[in-house]
């Protein structure tokens, strides 16, 4: 984006600059833990990443930080998290920072990223899916073991393929919309129901039962192979996530 650089955190006061912009991005309260710049150092070490993104004035507006992780042997690059400042949201800051991680990750020698996000933030949803063409594959329940501000941490863990392979055809959006938390099949694809906005699933009282509903569709379907492959909004109330078979490479 145009005047945002991407570079990885360099010093000590950058990398206290990422923890104070985490603790405000994710409003987390003074005796939260978070995590320490001698982590990020750690990691910038050890193969990981911490990144980050800096206004016209080097300002820190956004970072990201990940690690090396194994699956029965294949090394991947995990992101486990990454913080935009609310007021440069909406620039492509998260784009750019990942796309940034990537290459760092790329450069370790290694060619796929996954992170985890929580499925009824569609919003998120579609920038990992639709903008980045990520896959998601895997879901558990309650990954982190505590509540968020939907109940439990429910998550959702995508795998992003490095290199420049193009996403598969998605269907157009159905005519009939099901209730949040229900499925639509439709031909090689099925159709499942989130919130547009977490704002108005908390209006609604529904947060429990919803991500019940929705927990339990993705343990069946994500369980028996099929993927998230895309979120699209629907109105300003519904979202539609796209399911349909896993193929290697094909995104």
């Amino acid at each position: 984006m145009p005047g945002i650089t991407t570079r990885p955190l360099a010093t000590t006061a950058e990398r206290l600059a990422a923890v104070r912009l985490y603790r405000v991005v994710f409003g987390l309260a003074g005796d939260d833990p978070a995590f320490t710049p001698k982590l990020l150092a750690a990691l910038q070490h050890t193969g990981g990443s911490a990144v980050g993104a800096f206004d016209e004035d080097d300002r820190l507006i956004g970072f990201t930080y990940g690690f090396v992780g194994l699956d029965a042997g294949t090394p991947y690059h995990y992101s486990q998290t990454a913080a935009v400042d609310p007021a440069a949201q909406g620039r492509g800051v998260g784009r750019q920072l990942k796309r940034a991680q990537a290459e760092v990750a790329v450069r370790t020698g290694v060619r796929t990223m996954r992170w985890a996000y929580d499925p009824l933030q569609a919003r998120n949803a579609h920038f990992n899916l639709d903008v980045l063409g990520a896959v998601g594959r895997w879901f558990h329940r309650d990954l982190y073991d505590m509540e968020d501000h939907h109940g439990r941490t429910d998550r959702v863990v995508v795998e992003w393929t490095l290199g420049a392979q193009t996403p598969a055809p998605v269907p157009p959006l159905p005519r009939a919309v099901p209730d949040w938390g229900e499925c639509c099949p439709d031909g090689d694809v099925t159709w499942l129901a989130v919130p547009a906005g977490g704002d108005e699933l908390r209006r609604t009282g529904r947060a429990g039962e919803v991500r019940d509903r929705v927990a339990d569709e993705l343990a069946r379907l994500l369980g028996a192979g099929q993927a998230l492959l895309s979120c699209r909004r629907v109105d300003e109330h519904t979202a539609l996530y796209c399911i349909g078979p896993y193929c290697v490479g094909a995104r």
